[in-house]
């Protein structure tokens, strides 16, 4: 029977990878199935957003990161987004520190990147990412998260079409993804085009950074990094 409802859900989204994140990551399962979460938006992106494009009001041939960034919030709405579209709201802004949280705002419409840092403090946090594809389309990718009450995380990846001004969900790295350590995380460039997604080692205090490169369509597997846990 699941099967059965995967393939009828699959034939009735158009060019829509049926299987992109389709199941929320494991990690943070309390969240997406206790009741007493149901309501919270970044369940709800969680459990829908896999199965719904969205139209791109005016979007044309090129949208930055902030037009991507507000389409997406138009549909989900979820609080930490709205705020630093609120900011990005003055086309002069680009930046703001909070060092008594070592955390920041950033609107970078050069290089395509909008995030809320919360310097590991209890508040929520985000980043959102813009490629240029080669064949005219968008690639664009939102992360969201909180890390108390409760403990979640959400990363959705959409391609752009500008001939019909929509951003349809796809399949990444995410998706494929199949960790040796119980601690990872999900990191949108700023500078530069690769996904990373970060394992922590937490006995031997390593982590091992899994790098996808940009192949002017999608990401693919790269290379792996060491490191020192700080």
């Amino acid at each position: 029977m699941r099967k059965v409802l995967m393939t009828l859900m699959a034939m009735t989204m158009v060019c829509l990878q049926a299987n992109a994140q389709m199941k929320p990551d494991k990690r943070y399962n309390p969240a997406y199935t206790y009741e007493s979460y149901e309501d919270m938006d970044m369940v709800k992106v969680g459990k829908g957003w896999a199965a719904r494009p969205i139209k791109v009001k005016g979007g044309g041939k090129a949208p930055g990161v902030v037009t991507l960034t507000k389409a997406f919030n138009d549909v989900w709405k979820v609080y930490v987004v709205s705020g630093i579209l609120k900011k990005a709201q003055d086309p002069k802004f680009t930046y703001k520190s909070y060092p008594e949280y070592d955390s920041e705002d950033i609107v970078d419409r050069k290089s395509g990147y909008m995030c809320v840092n919360s310097g590991g403090t209890d508040s929520d946090y985000m980043e959102s990412c813009v490629w240029r594809c080669d064949n005219g389309h968008r690639l664009f990718a939102i992360l969201m998260g909180g890390p108390t009450d409760p403990e979640i995380e959400v990363v959705c990846f959409y391609d752009y079409d500008p001939e019909t001004e929509t951003m349809t969900p796809v399949e990444s790295p995410v998706d494929t993804f199949k960790p040796k350590y119980e601690f990872y995380s999900y990191d949108l460039p700023r500078k530069g085009k690769d996904f990373i997604i970060t394992e922590y080692d937490v006995a031997a205090e390593e982590t091992v950074s899994h790098v996808y490169t940009w192949d002017g369509q999608k990401h693919v597997y790269g290379y792996d990094k060491k490191g020192k846990m700080k």
